[in-house]
């Protein structure tokens, strides 16, 4: 059995029992992203099945970013794609009081980043999809070493070293030792009219998507990390009946470059 049938297979086979599970514990928050991501995986089993002979592949090459990424930078001339995540987590917010003439300000996010780099490189649709579908599973802690519905492996964890420097550790175990891109903003664009909002399409919408440069500190090849598909992550107008610091849960697929 060939590399992408078996990766197609496991995608399907935990998404299976996603909708008879809903009533009981609504583990998956069941929803027309959802619905969609099973429609494209059964489609892309149809195809594998009649594919046999295509040989294992994980080709980085193939992989693009979303053609709405348009507003952003273009990857730098000789910059390839080293890996390409899954993230779940929050964003992070702070009021200076609870009034409606205050603004949320922004300090930051923490997110698990899942490894869906093989996935990209063969099946773009279901990682652009991911974001939208992941938004609805519970936060994962930061032990979880796997992210549902297709069970992507851990490739590392997302935090701010102030609130203007974003980290990207990719040295999870001893076995994955991948680095650390250490970077500050360069570019932003919104998310699109049509993203999801938060979970279960309700919220506040979804954060900008971003470009990133990595700066000095980092570990690894890294160059430019992008933030697209965005789920969910934005605050409320103002900081009405909010608490000093509160989180806004989020999802979104990490681009890194080098």
């Amino acid at each position: 059995m060939n590399y992408l049938f078996v990766l197609v297979v496991s995608l399907a086979a935990n998404v299976a029992g996603a909708p008879s599970n809903i009533v009981r514990n609504n583990v998956y928050g069941y929803s027309a992203e959802l619905s969609e991501f099973y429609s494209r995986v059964s489609h892309y089993i149809g195809e594998v099945r009649q594919a046999s002979a295509v040989s294992p592949t994980c080709d980085t090459s193939k992989i693009t970013l979303p053609a709405q990424a348009s507003e952003l930078p273009a990857p730098p001339a000789g910059q390839k794609v080293l890996h390409v995540a899954v993230g779940r987590g929050t964003q992070n917010y702070t009021c200076a009081d609870s009034t409606a003439n205050t603004e949320p300000a922004a300090i930051g996010a923490v997110a698990s980043l899942y490894n869906a780099t093989c996935i990209a490189a063969n099946y773009p649709a279901l990682i652009s999809m991911a974001p939208g579908v992941v938004i609805n599973i519970a936060l994962p802690t930061k032990s979880s070493s796997t992210l549902p519905p297709a069970n992507l492996d851990l490739l590392g964890h997302h935090f701010f070293e102030d609130s203007t420097t974003p980290v990207f550790n990719l040295d999870t175990t001893s076995e994955r030792q991948y680095g650390i891109a250490i970077s500050k903003k360069k570019a932003s664009m919104n998310a699109p009219s049509n993203a999801v909002k938060g979970q279960h399409n309700a919220g506040n919408g979804a954060v900008a998507w971003l470009y990133l440069e990595a700066v000095n500190g980092t570990v690894g090849d890294y160059k430019s990390i992008y933030r697209v598909n965005t789920a969910g992550g934005n605050p409320p107008a103002t900081c009405e009946g909010m608490d000093k610091t509160f989180t806004v849960q989020y999802s979104a697929d990490y681009y890194f470059y080098g």
